[in-house]
């Protein structure tokens, strides 16, 4: 068969839209099996800790998933992700109250306004970006910070890892670039695209995000548009 010169991006996202379909209900009967097994109890320490790895994988595996439904909606011109706006600042200082992939510490600028277009995505693409420090810091642990900047909401994401290569930024959250990312220390490549995802679920808010820093001191910089609060009617 022929491959064809172009595809088309709404065809790309359809395809992908199918597969993530396809692969739920096979990840869905692996995490009821599991959590059954889990109540019945395995005697053997082995079994048990072989049975809890495979609840880890699968956990993993519906995270891509996730990331792959932005990516196939974004493609078809669908909001990616639809998301509140708020205050970012409400949304992220739970984080350090959170089960996150990584210690976290929240630092908020006092008396920044931080209201925000899709306030709400911030955590999903913080916590995407968590994972990255922990997959790719030998010490995984990060630093938030929330301030306000010419009309946007900054979030940066800091940690003691490798900072992604100048030459890579341009790059690093475009579907192109992943490949140029992966098997690099100074690449900061995240698995599913994850990347090129939160640039899609950003898009789809009227958001951006940049790479910055350097060694030991690497950044990821998300920035959302800044919005006014809504007032509630008088009763």
């Amino acid at each position: 068969m022929k491959k064809p010169d172009v595809i088309d991006s709404d065809q790309m996202g359809n395809v992908l839209g199918l597969l993530v379909h396809d692969l739920r209900n096979p990840a869905a009967t692996i995490t009821a099996n599991a959590d059954f097994l889990q109540e019945v109890g395995l005697v053997d320490t082995d079994a048990v800790e072989a049975l809890q790895d495979v609840k880890l994988a699968v956990e993993e595996l519906r995270r891509g998933l996730d990331m792959l439904a932005w990516i196939s909606r974004w493609f078809t011109g669908q909001v990616p992700l639809e998301a509140a706006n708020g205050d970012a600042g409400v949304f992220l200082e739970r984080l350090e109250r959170a089960d996150t992939p990584v210690p976290v510490t929240v630092e908020l600028a006092e008396g920044d306004q931080l209201y925000a277009q899709g306030a709400q995505v911030a955590v999903e693409v913080v916590d995407l970006l968590l994972h990255n420090t922990r997959a790719n810091v030998a010490d995984p642990r990060a630093t938030v910070r929330l301030y306000a900047q010419a009309g946007h909401v900054v979030i940066e994401v800091q940690d003691e890892g490798e900072a992604i290569a100048p030459e890579l930024r341009p790059l690093a959250f475009t579907l192109e670039g992943q490949n140029a990312l992966k098997g690099r220390l100074d690449g900061r490549y995240s698995r599913f695209a994850g990347l090129f995802a939160a640039a899609v679920v950003l898009d789809g808010v009227g958001g951006t995000i940049e790479a910055d820093g350097e060694r030991g001191a690497a950044i990821f910089r998300i920035f959302l548009r800044a919005a006014r609060p809504t007032r509630r009617p008088s009763p």
